[in-house]
């Protein structure tokens, strides 16, 4: 089998960028799980990003399935819905900051401008996520204001990162990837870098599903400090280290400031 998996940045981007983008991606997956934790063990069973298994968890609330045993069918209907709004939202915030197209010229950026802004939202979004977790007499009574926060903010940042088009990349959402790495490795059509990429976010979940429930235990008023501090990191860093670089135009033409060229 040939069917290799292909990064289209891959080929139009410095080792070091594409090392840095990896990172960035396993720390905004860290970022995802600790809110599926928090979500998941404070608001019950609902899940901020994982939205295939609140599909589930809807059908268990039409079969009857109520607390403790099933999940609140209006939390999971509130997640579904908050997170719909944030891909939608990404769509014009992407758009907008996408710059101009120009004919026969392409920008093959590792991560652009338009990315940042989109997860700047997300940021806020997750601040006020904190600020209502943290003024709160009781962080559950408000279970359906903060689910909607979480899953908005998720679904802001999936699409985000969707936008990247790296191979079986989400960070909200797994299954892709782990059918991309094991087949990728049964059928050796996957380069070292993407299996360490599709690897690292997938322990990037875990780490952050273990820190969110550490949190809870351990520093409860503080649990959704973590991944905020995570995606601003990430924001800065990729704003810093990834900067834009000059697109390659045509074959003898001039190079394209990236500002001005299309993804």
């Amino acid at each position: 089998m040939h069917d290799r998996v292909i990064d289209r940045a891959a080929a139009h981007a410095e080792p070091a960028h594409l090392a840095v983008r990896d990172w960035l991606l396993a720390g905004l997956s860290v970022s995802a799980g600790m809110y599926e934790a928090i979500c998941f063990l404070a608001f019950g069973k609902v899940f901020a990003g994982f939205q295939t298994g609140n599909i589930m968890f809807l059908g268990f609330g039409v079969a009857g399935t109520r607390p403790p045993t099933g999940p609140n069918p209006v939390t999971v209907v509130i997640s579904l819905a908050a997170f719909a709004a944030g891909v939608a939202l990404a769509v014009p915030v992407l758009r907008a900051f996408g710059g101009g197209a120009a004919p026969g010229r392409i920008a093959y950026q590792v991560w652009p401008r338009r990315v940042c802004i989109a997860l700047v939202i997300t940021l806020i979004l997750q601040v006020a996520f904190f600020v209502v977790w943290i003024t709160a007499a009781s962080p559950a009574s408000l279970a359906y204001t903060l689910v909607a926060l979480a899953a908005f903010a998720m679904g802001l940042q999936a699409n985000a990162i969707r936008s990247l088009h790296v191979p079986g990349i989400s960070t909200t959402a797994f299954t892709a990837a782990f059918i991309g790495l094991v087949s990728g490795l049964v059928s050796r059509g996957l380069t070292v870098p993407a299996a360490w990429r599709l690897t690292t976010t997938m322990v990037g979940l875990a780490v952050g599903g273990f820190l969110g429930d550490w949190m809870l235990s351990h520093a409860h008023p503080y649990a959704p400090v973590v991944p905020v501090a995570v995606t601003a990191v990430v924001i800065v860093i990729a704003w810093v280290a990834l900067k834009p670089r000059a697109a390659s135009g045509p074959v003898g033409g001039p190079g394209l400031p990236v500002q001005q060229a299309a993804e």
